[in-house]
């Protein structure tokens, strides 16, 4: 079963607290609805471990998909264009596939 890794960053003047009440509000619920998707989770990074540092990530999401044919099918639908672009309005995106092996 793939995983779907997305890597967030804020935009420039956008409140966490706005983006965290868009995504409980919005985004999630749209996102957990859809056929392709078993799991959905949304972590807010606190840190790096042993490290004062800042971490390069501000969220980090994940998807546990039933397959990325499906997953692409449920994406490209009209509700899910229009929230893609209002998480890109939010923040800066990496989207990453993974497969787990072990």
């Amino acid at each position: 079963m793939p995983t779907v890794i997305v890597l967030v960053n804020l935009k420039e003047g956008v409140s966490p607290e706005d983006y965290e009440s868009w995504i409980q509000d919005s985004y999630a619920p749209a996102v957990k609805s859809l056929p392709s998707v078993s799991d959905w989770r949304n972590h807010r990074v606190g840190g790096l471990l042993g490290s004062d540092a800042a971490p390069p990530y501000r969220y980090i999401v994940t998807l546990e998909v039933n397959g990325m044919e499906g997953l692409r099918r449920d994406m490209a639908g009209e509700e899910m264009r229009r929230l893609l672009h209002e998480l890109h309005e939010f923040a800066e995106v990496t989207q990453l596939v993974a497969e787990r092996f072990v």
